[in-house]
């Protein structure tokens, strides 16, 4: 199985066979750094409040009032946030080949979007399926080839935005009939993708570059230089980019760094609030957005492996993939 740690752990083997961007990005100031010093350290234990069986669970989001852990042997497994159960779960691959899977699992709080890797063992591809939170069945299927890296696939104008075509194309797939947009040529490979306002942020890690693109206009508007974005997350009011080593948050309007928190980097949940990271080492760090300080470490004893983190319910949830476990901790 693959975990977290390993995000496009493909992508130095492929450096050589990609092209630089057709623009030179600007040159911006180094931000000021934070190291990953909390101002308190508090034990899992005192925090824990369940912890939940679940087979290879990865990213976890909320709909309708539960949550939702996307595995990575093919399911999208339903808790109860009321009991700490799992009430159901639907399988969403179809592949024939049992060592083909993927990765990508998002939702606007109604609807949910998922990946599912499908074909035989000579033919593998990806395509995005619509999940029924009410139901548990599948809705719709698109045969739209999304890329193994992208965790979240973004809503935006009614439309479910996908890398496609090694990350190269940006496609986007009507929420309500399943549709194709016509592929925008993204000029370099992205893996990652976030929704910012009217528009969507890649991470583009082989050209240590963010891009925004107005998918409106169908182009993209800005190419910012960002050393090695693995991953990347919005709010109104900042982006956050998460690098080998460090966090490092955006001025939303300009792209241009506004801090560097050195010495970390995993899964993050963002909000106006609260600045989660999920770490492999230390476990689970807190940023306050508004003083841009580590006001907290929620550290383990055991050695959990990676997993993404959400705060949903009231409650922050953080899988452990190849723990086979959801944990559920209290934010306060």
């Amino acid at each position: 199985m693959r975990t977290r740690l390993a995000i496009n752990a493909t992508v130095t083997v492929l450096l050589a066979a990609c092209s630089a961007a057709a623009e030179i990005p600007p040159t911006v100031a180094a931000p000021p750094l934070r190291l990953p010093t909390p101002a308190a350290i508090v034990p899992l234990d005192e925090r824990l409040l369940a912890a939940i069986d679940i087979r290879f669970p990865d990213e976890v989001v909320a709909a309708q009032g539960y949550i939702w852990v996307k595995t990575d042997d093919g399911h999208v497994v339903q808790v109860d946030p009321a009991t700490n159960m799992v009430i159901g779960a639907v399988k969403v691959d179809t592949t024939s080949d049992p060592y083909h899977y993927c990765q990508g699992l998002s939702s606007d709080g109604d609807s949910l979007w998922v990946c599912s890797a499908a074909g035989d063992a000579d033919h593998h591809r990806i395509d995005v399926v619509q999940v029924d939170p009410s139901t548990r069945q599948v809705l719709a299927t698109v045969a739209v080839n999304k890329i193994f890296d992208q965790f979240a696939m973004p809503l935006l104008l009614n439309q479910v935005w996908v890398l496609a075509d090694s990350g190269t194309s940006l496609v986007g797939v009507n929420a309500t009939t399943g549709a194709m947009s016509p592929a925008l040529d993204l000029g370099v490979r992205c893996f990652q993708l976030v929704a910012q306002a009217n528009t969507l942020l890649a991470a583009c890690t082989l050209d240590d570059l963010v891009l925004r693109i107005d998918p409106e206009l169908g182009r993209v508007t800005e190419r910012v230089t960002v050393d090695h974005p693995r991953n990347i997350y919005a709010t109104a009011t900042a982006v956050w980019v998460a690098r080998d080593n460090a966090v490092v948050r955006l001025n939303p309007q300009t792209l241009a760094p506004v801090v560097e928190f050195t010495g970390l980097t995993g899964d993050l949940f963002v909000s106006d609030e609260a600045v989660w990271v999920r770490t492999v080492n230390g476990f689970l760090y807190r940023i306050d957005p508004a003083s841009n300080a580590i006001v907290e470490q929620i550290e383990s004893a055991e050695d959990y492996s990676m997993g993404s983190v959400l705060a949903a319910a009231g409650s922050l949830w953080t899988t452990a993939g190849e723990d086979d476990v959801l944990l559920r901790l209290s934010i306060e």
